[in-house]
């Protein structure tokens, strides 16, 4: 047993220990800046108002989380890292943040982009258009949607009986000019929908050469092309890397008559981004709705093909059910 002075001493100390530790946590954490704060307070007010995931978050911790992950950013630049962390904490896999600063750690060159997958060799009777990943200003989507439907009509025979439709490595991009492209073959209807966590919906549609958005056009051909033979057989082939607007391309092809998928589930990020500009020139890219297919199935995560093949079948098993299919459609 301490005696009593000794046991004062003792308390003394471990007093002055603690505070020691308080005051030196303060000042190593002093608490983010006022301007900091008003931007942080922004960038929550944007995602609360949009995320895919409003309401499903706890928006009260989720503002002192960020505050906490802000801790000593006294400039908008010093919290970019904490934005970061916001982006992964609403867990739909698909936001991002383009900050207006460079941020500081080694950068992927601006101009590297995924590779394009060489076209499949097919028999004479079978179709085959690859769909495959676009960004870029207007001059290039024109130049995609006229490229793409140029290929379906060199393509394209009376005989044939069905398409191949390969969205392999797809990584996404623009999907209005994608649907355009493949317009010809999905044929003229509605495609599918965006669907948000207010349950508002909006249709895709493709009619004469343009992809249209609640009627209003999105993209659009030139001089489109119709097949010479209407409603084909067509067999979609997908892969893990079929991600975003691809996977819209995959949602457009579900549900519609005579259509199977083959190959491997997509990616997970069936989903729709729309671009919010911060005060400091910042842009959120937030996830805001999921896509639902024409019968208003909506996905929003990955899509299994309706046969898992190995990569080594798939091209020869969809040619396999195309035959098939042709003959009972017959």
């Amino acid at each position: 047993m301490l005696h009593y002075s000794a046991f004062r001493l003792h308390m003394t100390l471990r007093l002055w220990l603690l505070f020691s530790l308080i005051t030196s946590c303060r000042a190593e954490g002093k608490p983010p800046s006022p301007v900091v704060r008003k931007y942080l307070a922004e960038v929550v007010d944007i995602m609360q108002a949009n995320s895919i995931n409003r309401k499903t978050i706890n928006w009260v911790e989720f503002r002192q989380n960020l505050l906490a992950q802000a801790s000593d950013a006294q400039t908008i630049e010093q919290a970019y890292p904490a934005v970061v962390s916001a982006i992964v904490a609403l867990g739909d896999k698909h936001s991002a943040f383009v900050p207006a600063s460079p941020v500081k750690g080694p950068q992927a060159p601006a101009d590297k982009q995924p590779p394009v997958y060489p076209d499949e060799p097919v028999p004479g009777d079978i179709g085959y258009i690859r769909i495959p990943w676009v960004v870029g200003n207007q001059q290039k989507m024109d130049a995609y949607i006229a490229h793409v439907q140029a290929q379906i009509k060199e393509r394209d025979k009376v005989e044939l009986k069905g398409w191949l439709v390969d969205l392999r490595g797809n990584m996404g991009g623009n999907m209005w000019p994608m649907l355009v492209g493949a317009g010809p073959i999905l044929g003229e209807d509605t495609l599918g929908y965006f669907f948000t966590s207010n349950d508002i919906k909006t249709a895709w549609r493709y009619e004469k050469g343009k992809a249209l958005l609640d009627g209003d056009a999105q993209a659009e051909a030139a001089n489109y092309y119709t097949l010479k033979s209407a409603n084909p057989v067509v067999a979609v082939l997908t892969d893990t890397l079929t991600a975003s607007s691809g996977e819209a391309v995959v949602v457009a092809f579900k549900a519609r008559k005579h259509t199977r998928s083959f190959g491997a589930g997509t990616c997970g990020v069936s989903t729709s981004r729309s671009r919010f500009y911060l005060s400091d020139g910042s842009v959120l890219l937030l996830t805001t709705a999921v896509f639902a297919d024409r019968r208003l199935v909506p996905y929003g995560h990955s899509i299994a093909p309706d046969e898992l093949c190995k990569s080594t079948e798939v091209v020869t098993r969809a040619i396999r059910w195309i035959r098939e299919e042709y003959k009972a459609k017959k």
